[in-house]
């Protein structure tokens, strides 16, 4: 602890167990305190035992004249406060006078912390941290108690730990947790034991990792656990804590140990990766942009390819969703808004879409990538391309996905050509048809080939669910866009009733990505026949255990191909959106499968022919003709081996793809 101070410290006492811990040290050195205690925030029973006053976090002036009356010279900052609403805050002129001067600069909690302590100092106090007083609670490196990390999760605290890093340098949070090689939930305002609720059940062996901020602000908000975080930690099923050495307080550091050691966790302190020193290359920075969830898949293969490739020395940053998520990526925006398809129903959202292109080409101009990696979602992304071109930016663009010129509208070779670097193309015969513009392409594969969809554990979804072995089961996959799942749910809750008339044992299951999750779940609600929603974890194992499936047109149904489900693909869109199809596309067929193939293995039931009769019809004779089934898996496997199934990794070549263009 500092000494030789005169009159109290004083503390600016939140929430949790820190200002207690302040309070027990400088009774142990004999120092007298003052607290300044946040109304909501501090615990009466641990302010109660010294001198204090409380106060609401709008009443600066109050504070400021209570601290100056109290002979409180130097200050320290200690514990959590939720941020309130500027109608909750009612500030004082003193927090206005405050505010006003700071401005939008108080978006970010470091940013406003900082502030904060410069508006204290300018008014003559002295700010210290909370590790000046309790220096030596600060995590050494190395285990705490008797566990220790074995090395099957080494992969798991790296990434966690270059996660965590990422995330905090965002101004989000402290805390990931980490699970077989994925992020699985990220620290938010609510703090380190939300975010272990949160993962409780889906985070089983896992690992908590928390450190510092990049730059941050010691004196506000230095990271904390106490034995409370390792309960927690043990409640969601974690093996263990990783902790930033000499960064991290330790609230109770004998208590932390017994409870760590009774739980069988491990607590350990690490040291977390360096930002660059100046003149030092940082590792390559990879902005990524899927605008919906199935480029949210492309994306998250292509991360886990690029880490392979490099030995983990490559970031990331952009827009994704739930599986890009999982490796690590914080996405600038969620993304509902980019997740729609078609003329009618882009226009009513046309303005949000625009200012998410604004959003996106400030943050890669900020952020200065090494490269900009588009993964479809042609409509978004080339507008994003586009901007930046204009604005004279020179990083590398590549576009993953080629758009179906073979199919529709030519001249988009063209466009692309204008503004991009490189193309990656799925299906091999797409290449010609860009590189005859002049554009930069390569065959890669289809990632959805390697994605897993053939491992899918049947039996066990079934036990898991209480499926009888003998039961029917069919997948109804309604899409992954808002606009389409509404538009395809109440066909498919009459196509069930019919199915169910015929099979009495029938058991249907829905996978759903999380952007729908809900509202499938309440569109299910009143259906009569044993429905089963699940979400992207479970999606192989439902298809594992499926007899067949009923599929909204996408990328889902060729996943269905690998797995071997027998399906019907069917799709709606808005009659304006279709009509305006029917005069530009050239093709006969929508499934990826039929395309290849150049025929009809897949029954495609679009638009006026989606009807409950016919889709129930086509579905159940899947179900039940063993000859049809066969056919239709065979055909799915001639068309999986023409996009090289079996072969060599499309998610490796699409990276080994990127790096060449970082190298050149």
């Amino acid at each position: 602890m500092a000494a030789a101070e005169t009159g109290p410290l004083g503390i600016l006492a939140g929430s949790g167990a820190l200002p207690g811990r302040l309070i027990e040290a400088c009774a142990k050195a004999g120092r007298p305190v003052f607290v300044l205690a946040f109304e909501g925030a501090a615990d009466p029973v641990v302010v109660d035992k010294v001198p204090h006053v409380w106060i609401r976090l709008g009443q600066a002036g109050t504070g400021l004249a209570v601290l100056r009356a109290h002979g409180v010279r130097e200050l320290v900052m200690a514990g959590g406060v939720r941020r309130p609403s500027p109608l909750a805050l009612r500030p004082d002129w003193r927090t206005l006078k405050f505010f006003a001067a700071l401005g939008w600069r108080a978006l970010g909690d470091d940013g406003l912390l900082r502030a904060v302590i410069h508006a204290l100092e300018a008014e003559g106090f002295t700010v210290v941290g909370a590790e000046d007083i309790l220096g030596r609670d600060l995590a050494p490196e190395g285990p705490l108690g008797k566990h220790a990390p074995d090395p099957a999760m080494a992969a798991d605290i790296a990434l966690g730990l270059a996660s965590a890093r990422e995330h905090g340098a965002r101004d989000k949070g402290q805390a990931v947790v980490v699970a077989a090689g994925h992020v699985i939930d990220r620290e938010g305002p609510d703090g380190t034991d939300a975010l272990l609720r949160r993962c409780k059940g889906r985070a089983a062996g896992g690992v908590l990792v928390k450190t510092s901020k990049p730059g941050q602000e010691r004196r506000a908000d230095l990271p904390a656990i106490g034995p409370d975080t390792v309960a927690a930690a043990a409640v969601a099923g974690l093996k263990g804590i990783v902790v930033e050495a000499g960064a991290t307080l330790l609230i109770d550091r004998a208590a932390i140990v017994q409870a760590a050691d009774r739980a069988g966790l491990f607590v350990v302190g690490m040291r977390a990766p360096l930002l660059p020193a100046a003149g030092r290359t940082a590792p390559p920075l990879v902005y990524l942009i899927a605008g919906e969830p199935s480029g949210d898949a492309l994306g998250a293969n292509l991360m886990r390819a690029l880490r392979r490739r490099t030995d983990g020395a490559v970031r990331f940053a952009g827009i994704g969703g739930e599986q890009m998520a999982a490796e690590g990526l914080t996405s600038l925006f969620a993304l509902d808004d980019l997740a729609v398809m078609g003329v009618a129903e882009v226009l009513p959202r046309a303005r949000t879409i625009l200012r998410r292109v604004t959003q996106a080409v400030a943050d890669i101009r900020t952020r200065q990538p090494a490269a900009v990696v588009t993964i479809d979602s042609s409509g978004f992304n080339w507008r994003v391309a586009q901007r930046l071109r204009r604005a004279g930016d020179t990083v590398p663009l590549i576009h993953y996905v080629a758009p179906m010129v073979w199919a529709w509208r030519g001249g988009r070779a063209r466009r692309m050509a204008r503004w991009y670097d490189h193309l990656m193309a799925l299906l091999p015969f797409e290449p010609p048809y860009f590189t005859k513009v002049g554009l930069s392409c390569a065959y890669v594969g289809h990632p959805v080939v390697e994605l897993g969809a053939d491992k899918g554990d049947g039996a066990g979804f079934r036990r898991r669910h209480g499926i009888a072995p003998s039961a029917r089961v069919v997948a109804f996959l309604p899409g992954s866009r808002g606009g389409e799942v509404g538009r395809l749910l109440s066909v498919l809750r009459e196509t069930v009733a019919l199915l169910a008339r015929k099979l009495p044992d029938l058991v249907v299951v829905v996978p759903a990505t999380t952007n729908v999750l809900g509202r499938v779940r309440a569109a299910v609600n009143g259906w009569t026949t044993k429905t089963i929603v699940v979400g992207n974890t479970e999606k192989y194992d439902a298809f594992a255990a499926s007899d067949a499936a009923l599929a909204a047109s996408g990328t889902v149904a060729l996943e269905l191909a690998v797995a071997g489900v027998p399906t019907v693909v069917t799709y709606r869109v808005n009659p304006l959106t279709h009509a305006l199809l029917r005069r530009v596309v050239k093709v006969r067929y929508v499934n990826l499968v039929n395309l290849i193939l150049d025929r009809p293995a897949v029954p495609e039931l679009l638009q006026s022919a989606a009807t409950p009769e016919k889709l129930a019809a086509a579905v159940l004779r899947l179900v039940e003709d063993k000859a049809a089934r066969a056919a239709q898996i065979s055909a799915g496997q001639e068309a999986l081996r023409a996009l090289g199934y079996g072969q060599v990794s499309p998610g490796l070549r699409a990276a080994d793809e990127v790096l060449a263009r970082l190298r050149r």
